[in-house]
C-alpha cells in the first residue's frame, strides 16, 4: 500500500500546476478505473504518474483500433440482427457533456432507422468466463449517457465485444444503473479536489492483474 510518505513524494517530483489538480472533467476511462480501484484515479488525475504496461499490452491497444476501423468495410457484423437491417455505424465518436462533465470516445454508435442510438464497445481481452466485466460495463453506460445527451435520445442497450473470443454480449442498460454513474462521476471529482487518496478496495488479484501502478501503489 502506498504510503503518506511516498505520495507526497511523487506530488513533489510532478510539481503538478493548480490549474490541473482543479481540473473536474472526468473522462469515460475515469469512470472504468475508478470502478475497477479508485486508486488509478487518483495516480492518473492528481499525480499524473504514468502506467507501466507489458509489451502484449501495448500491442493490444493497435490491434484494437485496426479491428474496429474494419467495421466501416463490413456491411453488417455477427451481432448485428433483422432489428439492424439499414442502420449506419459511426467510429470513434469524440463525445462532450458540460453538463455531467463528463467526455469520451466510444468505439462504435449504431443508429437504426427506427432512431434507436446503441453503443458498442470493443475489449481486446478476454471476457469474466463469458460475462461482462463490471468496469466495462459501466464505462458502457458512460458512454449511453453521453450519447443521449448528443442525439436526444434514450438508450436502453449496447454491446461488447470481446475480441479474442469473438464474443458480442448485449447489455440492458437501465435507469439505476444511469444513476449509479453520475454518483461515480462525483466521487471522482472529488479525488481530483480534494486528492485525497482513496482506501484499497479491491481483491488482491486485481493488483497483480492489469493494473499499471503497481509500483507506486504497493498495493
Amino acid at each position: 500500500m502506498a504510503s503518506r510518505k511516498s505520495t507526497s513524494w511523487m506530488k513533489r517530483k510532478q510539481k503538478l500546476p493548480t490549474s490541473d489538480i482543479a481540473e473536474t472533467s472526468v473522462s469515460v476511462t475515469d469512470v472504468k478505473h475508478y470502478i475497477y480501484c479508485p486508486r488509478i484515479v487518483y495516480f492518473e488525475r492528481v499525480l499524473h504518474a504514468k502506467p507501466v504496461f507489458g509489451s502484449q499490452q501495448e500491442e493490444g491497444r493497435e490491434r484494437h483500433e485496426e479491428y474496429v476501423r474494419k467495421e466501416l468495410r463490413r456491411k453488417d457484423a455477427i451481432y448485428y440482427s433483422s432489428d439492424f437491417t439499414g442502420a449506419k455505424k459511426t467510429l470513434f465518436t469524440g463525445l462532450n457533456s458540460p453538463k455531467l462533465g463528463l467526455t469520451g470516445q466510444v468505439d462504435c454508435i449504431i443508429r437504426t432507422v427506427k432512431g434507436e442510438c446503441i453503443p458498442v464497445d470493443y475489449k481486446n481481452m478476454s471476457s469474466n468466463n463469458g460475462k461482462v466485466w463490471m468496469d466495462h460495463k459501466y464505462q458502457l453506460v458512460a458512454y449511453a449517457l453521453l450519447v443521449e445527451e448528443k442525439y436526444g435520445t434514450v438508450v436502453k442497450r449496447g454491446f461488447i465485444n470481446y475480441i479474442p473470443e469473438k464474443l458480442i454480449l448485449q447489455i440492458e442498460i437501465t435507469p439505476t444503473m444511469k444513476t449509479h454513474v453520475k454518483r461515480v462521476i462525483g466521487h471522482i471529482k472529488r479525488i481530483i479536489k480534494e486528492e485525497t487518496l482513496p482506501p484499497i478496495r479491491v481483491a488482491k488479484h486485481k493488483c497483480s492483474g492489469g493494473c499499471g501502478y503497481k509500483y507506486v501503489c504497493f498495493g
